[in-house]
């Protein structure tokens, strides 16, 4: 049976720093100094979801980007309202996989305040999978192909098929390169249409 690599926030549930934006710019007094949820996806975010970066440095980073006025656990706070809801079709068809043999492997590329969030909001939902790996805890952060690669080590030998699901480019590049059968996916429909669909010829 193969084994499914799985970019949990962007297959399971979804992740937008457009929640965050918009109740930062109402408790920052209409005015933010970042207009697009892009704009939070910097250098100093990837390096704090890795761990290379502490709490306090990222929020000094965070604090300046935003032209925050306020204080610092309302920005943490605001901070974690990016999760989605979960796709509870996808769940059922990993669910499924699972029980027929495959082993599930699903990565967190969090950082350290939403980890936790993350495994408070979803945790019945995280345990479909026989492994979660983080960011934080692998020292490494998606698209580095290095960071796929380190999520291979916990499949077993036998499990020869190794596919990735995701619906952002850049990451199925890089698994591409780690030696997954990487696949593009938009839309939570047609994710688990997809993910049908590769399932049947081994199942």
């Amino acid at each position: 049976m193969p084994a499914l690599v799985c970019a949990i926030e962007n297959v399971v549930f979804g992740v937008s720093f457009a929640r965050p934006i918009e109740r930062w710019r109402e408790a920052n007094g209409g005015f933010l100094g970042v207009q697009e949820s892009r704009d939070l996806a910097d250098r100093a975010l990837r390096a704090f979801g890795t761990g290379a970066l502490g709490e306090s440095e990222y929020a000094r980073h965070l604090r300046a980007n935003l032209l925050w006025q306020g204080g610092d656990p309302e920005l943490v706070e605001i901070f974690r309202d990016a999760f989605g809801p979960v796709d509870l079709a996808v769940v059922q068809l990993l669910a499924d996989l699972r029980s027929d043999g495959w082993h599930l492997v699903g990565v967190l590329t969090t950082n350290p305040w939403h980890e936790p969030v993350a495994r408070e909001l979803f945790g019945p939902t995280l345990d479909v999978f026989d492994q979660v790996l983080t960011s934080t805890g692998l020292g490494l952060q998606a698209p580095d192909p290095r960071f796929f690669g380190e999520a291979l080590r916990g499949v077993p030998p036998e499990q020869a098929v190794r596919l990735f699901v995701d619906d952002d480019p850049r990451n199925v590049t890089a698994a591409r390169t780690a030696g997954l059968d990487a696949h593009l996916f938009r839309g939570a429909t047609g994710l688990s249409a997809a993910c049908q669909a590769l399932a049947t010829p081994a199942l």
